[in-house]
């Protein structure tokens, strides 16, 4: 049986996710490799340091291979932050042959033409996501190959991202010695994962709640309809700790991990927990009831902005199979209870599905975009619809940049 190694490459907020795995024509696959490693080049999912960002893929990308035994010269990478917009278009075209069946190639064109909208300069186009087509004025035609008809439309979803936040991300890997063998909508990676086809098509709500972004996705009649990006995150909720406790965002982080609960009346025990102050040698004792009282607020105040954003998208009463909750934010105590109360809908825990190899990893929801990246890529590598290397550096760059690497080994 075909198989291939790919490399997921989640470029979250704070840290960078590279998954190795083993793909195949069969629906589940294998991660084989694993690496997390912590950025400060990053803000709200948007290169701000060249060097720092660049380090760290270097080093997930190096460790992940270790891990795998392997080593992988191109990479499917996430992308998220507030820069991406997304909206909904339309195309048409006429059938010209005689016969009027729709073939192959006018699915290509009429995808085309929808995608031949004004943009402004300083955007791109990254994904254009068809979601039914219309074939002489009959709509919900999903797969319209084969088909007589002499006018075929199509509706789409296209998502668009800024081209030098892009290009600086694709250079921080570009530097790592990697190419780019797409980029991907990292909530749309996610939901490769983690939201069945049943739920697609009976109408969800995914909210990937990463470190410093919250991002949504909204799916209807088993299509992409909406993705949104809030700037805020579980990150915040570790400030607030730090802030409120004087402690250091280390030590923050450490007890929102083991004793955080979102809601007062789903905490378990009122207990005490020691905790160290801002030096790293002061211990003082706090309840837990105190830690809630620091958290609940803010994850209200978040899951208020994801109602916000629902009721300005108008679908807040079309996504029946309710909501899923992915990401690292997702794991605090309480999360999908208050947030079942504030969007007052069905909410569950999205855990990554067909899914196999590292425990630690197939297990978590904090690795649903890199697993959901390894899926993106089997879909494009055994669909006969691959598409070309996304990005490569120009080889005299590339070759500067291999020599200059040497001579720092040597020397």
């Amino acid at each position: 049986m075909k198989q291939k190694i790919v490399i997921g490459l989640d470029v979250g907020s704070s840290n960078i996710c590279a998954l190795v795995g083993k793909v195949t024509q069969k629906p589940e696959v294998e991660i084989i490799g694993s690496a997390k490693v912590s950025c400060r080049g990053l803000r709200n999912g948007v290169v701000v340091n060249i060097e720092e960002t660049t380090r760290a893929i270097g080093q997930a990308i190096d460790e992940a291979e270790g891990t795998a035994n392997t080593s992988i010269k191109t990479v499917y990478v996430g992308i998220e932050g507030g820069h991406i917009e997304s909206f909904n278009h339309q195309g048409a075209i006429m059938i010209s042959r005689s016969n009027k069946e729709i073939a192959e190639e006018d699915i290509l064109r009429v995808i085309d033409s929808a995608r031949a909208i004004r943009l402004s300069p300083e955007r791109e186009i990254i994904h254009t996501l068809p979601q039914g087509f219309v074939v002489d004025g009959q709509r919900g035609v999903m797969d319209p190959v084969g088909m007589e008809g002499s006018h075929l439309g199509v509706h789409v979803h296209i998502v668009t991202g800024v081209s030098t936040t892009i290009n600086n991300l694709v250079k921080c890997i570009n530097r790592s010695g990697l190419d780019v063998e797409d980029i991907v909508l990292s909530v749309l990676a996610a939901a490769e994962t983690v939201v069945t086809p049943e739920e697609k098509d009976l109408g969800c709500l995914l909210i990937d709640f990463g470190g410093q972004t919250v991002d949504l996705a909204i799916f209807i009649e088993g299509a992409l309809k909406a993705t949104r990006a809030l700037p805020i995150g579980s990150n915040s909720i570790t400030k607030d700790i730090a802030h409120c406790l004087h402690v250091p965002l280390s030590e923050a982080a450490r007890i929102k991990r083991e004793f955080g609960c979102a809601q007062m009346k789903m905490l378990p025990d009122n207990m005490e927990i020691n905790i160290l102050g801002m030096d790293g040698k002061t211990r003082q004792t706090i309840l837990t009831s105190r830690l809630c009282e620091i958290i609940e607020p803010r994850i209200e105040e978040i899951f208020s902005f994801v109602r916000e954003e629902m009721a300005k998208i108008s679908r807040e009463n079309l996504i029946p199979a309710g909501g899923i909750l992915t990401g690292g934010g997702a794991l605090l105590r309480g999360v999908k209870e208050i947030s079942e109360d504030i969007l007052d809908l069905p909410m569950r825990l999205g855990m990554p599905q067909n899914v196999e190899g590292l425990s630690e990893v197939i297990s978590s929801p904090d690795y649903a975009t890199a697993i959901g990246l390894i899926k993106y890529a089997q879909k494009e590598e055994f669909s006969g619809d691959r598409r070309p290397v996304r990005r490569k550096e120009n080889f005299l760059v590339s070759l500067i940049r291999k020599i200059k690497g040497w001579f720092e080994e040597i020397f």
